[in-house]
């Protein structure tokens, strides 16, 4: 084959030149592939990536005969002549195919036999083996020479340079996609935050939501009833992105549908739940703290789905309570019931309702906030207004894990009542 050298070079920078004007991986591959058995003038050609966990070689994309046969197998390390190339990095040439002791045997089940081939390693740009290209039975029954070794290998470079080139522009685009669904998602959930917090003669309010990523699992609504009612909820859902931010879609649809129903809290939570465990997949499920507060006679009625408990500090006798009535998390089983509770808050009182990422945040140490630190805020957030308050416990918050990352998206309401 040396008389046909020229024109072999001809094909080999044509080849380059396609492919390097290609950046999809599938027309990448395929250029490849059919360039490998016109340089090599071959009957087959396999191209064979490296796993890189079980180090198995997986016949990606051949050509020739039996390709539809043998496509996706997957060839144990160091088995055969590709796996022979593979684990030592080096070229090889074998035109005795069936007697040589290496030959693992023919991968399809058809007629095609494999006489002789040549098999020469992929690397990528830090010089690691990737996979394999391999030619199979030169046709007119000719044989493979060392002398094909340094063109094919020099093929097999440029073919190792553009599949890792295209690689690169499928993690570039899939990133892009899901930087554009987070910022999507980021903004259905900014959506369903309240634009505008209300204010009462006898009570200020204040919310915030800081979420962990570009978009997190917690909602949290401030919602006026009628003149004296105002309902505040803090939820959690599980996962993030826009599965998580359609789940809130739909609780804060749901609730907002309900609160000026005749319906009980109770009620009202229960069909929440057959709701969740009804329309959303597997595995999904919401914590859920919701209240009714009457803003003159200051009576709350809330109900606990498996979230944190709210606290409630009295400045006047320095005691906290916990509000931990109600039931498990929702979306989980259909039919379960719920149960809500009731208490008056006094002049003074400081009404604190929060999500895990509050009490769990860490600092460098990997401590957590915890409780404690929460609740030694209370004494010197109930002298503030309810915005003050948030405020306070927002920036103990922050000094506290100053520097370490935030796992968890963190959300807050305080009602704080005058007097």
């Amino acid at each position: 084959m040396a008389s046909n050298l020229p024109s072999r070079i001809s094909l080999l920078l044509d080849a380059v030149k396609r492919i390097n004007t290609r950046v999809e991986l599938a027309s990448v591959l395929g250029t490849i592939m059919d360039a490998a058995k016109s340089i090599m003038d071959a009957e087959a050609s396999s191209l064979m990536m490296l796993d890189p966990q079980s180090q198995e070689l997986i016949i990606t994309l051949p050509t020739g005969p039996v390709s539809a046969e043998i496509s996706g197998l997957r060839i144990p390390p160091g088995k055969g002549f590709a796996g022979w190339v593979a684990s030592r990095g080096e070229p090889l040439v074998v035109n005795d195919a069936r007697n040589d002791p290496r030959f693992f045997g023919d991968l399809a089940k058809s007629s095609f036999r494999t006489r002789n081939l040549i098999c020469v390693p992929l690397r990528n740009s830090q010089g690691h083996v990737t996979g394999v290209l391999q030619a199979v039975n030169r046709k007119d029954d000719g044989v493979f020479e060392e002398n094909d070794i340094p063109l094919f290998s020099a093929f097999a470079d440029q073919a190792a340079i553009a599949i890792e080139k295209s690689q690169l522009y499928q993690t570039s685009l899939e990133k892009e996609r899901l930087e554009q669904q987070l910022l999507l998602a980021r903004e259905i959930q900014v959506g369903f935050w309240p634009k505008q917090i209300p204010c009462y003669e006898r009570v200020t309010l204040a919310g915030k939501s800081w979420p962990a990523s570009q978009v997190g699992g917690d909602y949290y609504d401030v919602v006026p009833i009628d003149s004296r009612r105002c309902s505040l909820i803090v939820a959690d859902v599980s996962g993030k992105g826009i599965p998580a931010a359609m789940i809130m879609a739909a609780v804060r649809g749901a609730l907002r549908t309900q609160l000026d129903s005749q319906a009980s809290m109770s009620e009202i939570t229960a069909a929440l739940n057959r709701m969740l465990v009804r329309d959303t997949p597997m595995g999904k499920f919401l914590t859920l703290f919701w209240s009714i507060l009457d803003v003159e006679t200051l009576e709350l009625t809330y109900t606990n789905a498996g979230h944190n408990p709210a606290f409630v500090f009295s400045p006047a006798t320095g005691a906290v309570g916990e509000l931990s009535e109600g039931g498990p998390v929702l979306g989980v089983l259909p039919d379960l019931a719920f149960t809500s509770s009731k208490r008056i808050l006094n002049p003074g009182d400081l009404l604190v309702m929060y999500t895990d990422g509050i009490v769990e945040a860490q600092n460098l140490a990997e401590e957590m906030y915890g409780n404690d630190r929460l609740l030694a805020r209370f004494p010197e957030a109930a002298a503030c207004d309810a915005q003050g308050a948030l405020e306070l416990i927002e920036r103990d918050v922050n000094a506290f894990s100053a520097g370490a990352p935030q796992y968890d998206d963190a959300t807050l309401i305080v009602a704080k009542i005058k007097g």
